[in-house]
């Protein structure tokens, strides 16, 4: 709202000394002038020549930068300019100033402030509208609650959508992309480094998911990756201790070996796998730990010891 109630935002020019993210925000204003709804009241908030008040459209848009000049009342003029008593009093000065008094007079004028609605009149504008309005919807994945569940920790729920959407760069993309010269695995075992090498068919992130299930009371075989994210869809249900442990530890694991991963490939620095494991351990626990009670039953208690969650309820 801030914004597009300032007077010049629809009059600023896309190019120039505005910021990339400034301009990419300017090139929006058809898409949002679409769904904006302006609704004079006394004419104390829009810009007289600028803001689509006018049908949808600004006077500067329909007539142009010469109608500005003509009744003398300046570039920053607000639409309480051309109201007196509760009518519309435009000057007379030239032809274009007078088709716009016959244009306006079927927009009502009130006593109220002027206001702004979002596609329909008393619907307030939200980032969470105007997202919904504008974007192209996608049909849902199954694996959307895995990764975006409420107690999710941010920055391992959006590695983890990364690798769910297979767009983490690995290295046999940057190999085909012709940007390195080798895709051997940085964990040093001799293999082409691919999504499903990287989780968890490379044999150090595959001994650490296994010491992660095992922290899970989880005692499998592990699989290639679209096995691993199958098995998780169909026992990560729910809203359940042990499940939301899992899918916790799961996030937490593709985060940290993909964090292990770039700091060997950008730093040339190692970390053995049991601090990753313990790097992986603290974050789940201190999740769980903040985020609920945990519950007191005979299954909680070994997942809690495991974890090195308190048992003793938080004060």
């Amino acid at each position: 709202m801030f914004l597009i109630k300032q007077s010049n935002f629809w009059s600023l020019p896309t190019n120039g000394l505005h910021s990339w993210s400034w301009r990419q925000i300017l090139l929006l204003r058809p898409v949002a002038k679409e769904h904006l709804i302006y609704k004079c009241g006394r004419g104390d908030k829009f810009s007289l020549w600028f803001d689509p008040w006018m049908h949808g459209e600004s006077v500067h848009t329909l007539y142009g930068h010469r109608v500005i000049h003509d009744p003398l009342l300046g570039r920053l003029a607000l639409v309480k300019e051309v109201i007196k008593e509760g009518r519309w009093d435009w000057p007379a000065n030239s032809t274009d100033l007078v088709d716009i008094q016959l244009t306006v007079q079927d927009i009502p004028i009130s006593s109220t402030s002027d206001s702004i609605f979002w596609v329909a009149l008393g619907c307030s504008l939200s980032t969470k509208l105007a997202w919904q309005s504008i974007r192209a919807r996608s049909a849902e994945v199954g694996w959307h609650r895995l990764v975006w569940h409420p107690a999710r920790i941010p920055k391992h729920a959006f590695c983890l959508w990364l690798a769910m959407r297979r767009a983490h760069r690995t290295r046999d993309k940057l190999l085909a992309w012709g940007v390195i010269s080798s895709a051997s695995c940085v964990f040093n075992y001799g293999e082409v480094e691919s999504l499903e090498h990287l989780f968890f068919h490379c044999p150090f992130s595959h001994n650490i998911w296994g010491a992660v299930l095992s922290m899970c009371n989880i005692l499998r075989p592990i699989s290639q990756w679209s096995d691993e994210v199958q098995w998780m869809l169909d026992h990560a249900r729910g809203h359940k201790f042990p499940t939301l442990v899992r899918k916790l530890a799961f996030a937490a694991s593709v985060y940290h070996i993909w964090l292990e991963r770039n700091r060997r490939c950008f730093k040339n620095e190692f970390m053995p796998a049991q601090e990753i494991i313990d790097r992986i351990k603290h974050d789940v626990a201190l999740k769980l730990w903040l985020g609920r009670k945990t519950q007191r039953c005979e299954w909680h208690h070994s997942l809690c010891e495991n974890w090195g969650i308190p048992l003793g309820e938080k004060t």
